[in-house]
């Protein structure tokens, strides 16, 4: 039988989440999110204020290994505090997620290119927000078929070429690179043999700053504000072969599954967090608003309300930490993560409105964050594929058929 009881060094990790969120990152996010200029937001003093005391308290070297300067936090704790994180902002949340991407990647790299070793080296004694990764994957025609394997005409088109020993990589990431605009290293996939379709792909992992490389403007969105994500172009870009991850085959499918399964149980934690958040704003509102001589908490409708959305906030964090605990006992589930994923994200949607219903008239207002949440979760619908189509992925490797 699992245990639901955490462990008492990641308990007051999560206490500590707690209050960071509640006190520094949701005053930081609504206020990022109110800023019309997604560029002034991210280059702001709000911004890199906050940063900075996140990464003074070690967010961004949490799950890194003691042995390298990490901090070596126990199973479990990453989900623990991606939720309570998200409870704040998540978009803010999402910038932790994909931030120390790289920094993980050059731990195991050290001895293959200097760039890996002084990386994370910067990385691990950064105290400012400076330094921080990104997952360059997506492309403005491909996205959600990235798991078309076997079909030679579905291909990134971005593109990389041999010349010697070097690769020249040609092409464009679309403007849903997360943290594309703001990281100083990339995780980069792009087709270097097209007649094996997806599982042509060459993998690597590089210094955000190489010539050629250039990022275009910050996306300006409806939510997540917080997260800044952007368009990377390159343009003859040589990268040396030491930065090779994995070249083209079928081992490349593997890869892909395994960083999916993390991402999606991620992207539903930050849906459980906004839920939740929303959830809370809701039942304070709920317990002082006067209506009809009584609180409104008192009233069978809103107290209904109230309740379904604790149940289902509570039923999606159970399936989610199911995935995660999965994860962390080397036996990944591309569908369960998935089911949690698509299960969470649509919760927040119907929470989040129901918590905007809850507040009546001020629910609209943006004198209350409950207007953002639902903002936010929307996005997570989204976030990494559409509900439809990840479901649909789901579907295909869980039944076979």
């Amino acid at each position: 039988m699992v245990s639901f009881t955490l462990p008492e060094e990641v308990e007051r990790i999560r206490e500590m989440t707690r209050d960071f969120a509640r006190n520094e990152v949701r005053p930081a996010g609504i206020e990022i999110d109110r800023i019309p200029d997604p560029e002034t937001a991210y280059t702001g003093e709000r911004m890199q204020r906050l940063l900075a005391s996140a990464y003074e308290l070690g967010f961004h070297r949490l799950n890194l290994p003691k042995e390298i300067g990490g901090i070596g936090a126990p199973e479990m704790t990453s989900i623990v505090v991606q939720e309570e994180l998200a409870v704040g902002d998540a978009g803010i949340a999402s910038h932790f997620l994909v931030a120390p991407m790289i920094a993980g990647i050059s731990a195991g790299a050290q001895n293959r290119h200097p760039f890996y070793k002084e990386y994370l080296e910067k990385f691990i004694a950064d105290t400012k927000g400076k330094h921080s990764g990104a997952w360059a994957i997506t492309e403005p025609n491909h996205g959600s078929d990235l798991f078309h394997f076997g079909e030679p005409s579905i291909h990134m088109e971005t593109t990389a070429t041999k010349d010697g020993d070097d690769y020249i990589v040609n092409g464009a990431k679309s403007a849903f690179v997360s943290n594309g605009w703001m990281a100083d290293a990339l995780l980069l996939m792009v087709n270097l043999d097209p007649s094996q379709g997806m599982e042509g792909t060459v993998t690597f992992a590089i210094p955000g700053a190489l010539p050629g490389i250039s990022r275009g403007k910050p996306l300006n969105k409806l939510g997540l504000r917080g997260l800044n994500q952007a368009e990377v172009f390159f343009d003859n870009v040589r990268i040396p072969p030491e930065f090779v991850l994995l070249p083209p085959g079928p081992a490349y499918k593997m890869m892909l599954e395994r960083i999916v399964t993390g991402g999606n149980t991620a992207v539903g934690t930050l849906a459980v967090g906004v839920a939740r958040a929303a959830y809370e704003e809701a039942l304070a509102h709920a317990k002082t608003r006067v209506q009809g001589g009584k609180r409104i908490c008192e009233h069978d409708t809103v107290k209904l309300k109230l309740f379904d959305a604790y149940r289902q906030i509570e039923a999606a964090r159970a399936l989610l930490w199911k995935s995660s605990w999965l994860i962390a006992t080397g036996n990944p589930h591309l569908p369960t993560a998935m089911a949690a994923r698509t299960m969470a994200s649509d919760m927040a949607m119907r929470v989040t409105a129901d918590m905007v219903q809850v507040f009546g008239g001020y629910g609209i207002s943006k004198e209350h964050p409950v207007e953002k949440f639902y903002r936010d979760a929307k996005l997570l619908q989204i976030m990494d594929g559409t509900n439809e189509v990840v479901s649909l992925k789901a579907a295909d490797e869980l039944i076979g058929c």
